[in-house]
């Protein structure tokens, strides 16, 4: 029994767009700049009422308004207003960083410099011994928050594909 060439065609295109999407999902989280791989990746949750999903990729690359959550931490070097290192201040360099991944790519090349509420620079400067004017987050810090980001915006997308 032979299947027509409509049929087979249709099937074929068919099986062609879900592959498409599937790798489509899967390289542009691996291959894109983040920014640009969340905004895909909104879109596509948008578009197939994946609300949980949006929300978490809007919160992602706007930053979080409120706590952010636990794997969004980085390790601060603080600065006196002269731009010096200040040493001694180890145990208060974890930070939860809720700065969005559009404004973190901006600062790959430099880091990113905090300006830190009144209340931690007063308690740091007590520590230190010495004014603390900022924060900063290294280069390699936000590398490696952004790698986390993409690692779990694609372990988030496997998940749905398996569902």
């Amino acid at each position: 029994m032979s299947v027509s060439e409509s049929c087979t065609v249709l099937s074929l295109n068919d099986i062609l767009a879900a592959l498409e999407l599937q790798l489509e999902i899967e390289e542009v989280i691996t291959k894109l700049p983040l920014t640009h791989a969340l905004e895909k990746c909104l879109l596509f949750a948008q578009a197939h009422n994946l609300h949980d999903l949006a929300q978490f990729v809007k919160q992602e690359l706007e930053g979080y308004s409120g706590q952010s959550p636990s794997d969004r931490i980085v390790q601060l070097n603080y600065f006196d207003h002269g731009g010096q290192l200040i040493n001694g201040l180890n145990q208060y360099r974890v930070y939860p960083l809720n700065t969005g991944v559009r404004k973190l790519e901006l600062h790959l090349k430099n880091g990113l410099t905090l300006r830190l509420p009144q209340q931690i620079l007063r308690f740091l400067s007590e520590a230190a011994g010495r004014e603390v004017d900022s924060g900063h987050v290294s280069p390699s810090e936000i590398i490696y928050l952004l790698d986390n980001i993409r690692f779990l915006v694609s372990k988030r997308l496997k998940a749905i594909a398996i569902n």
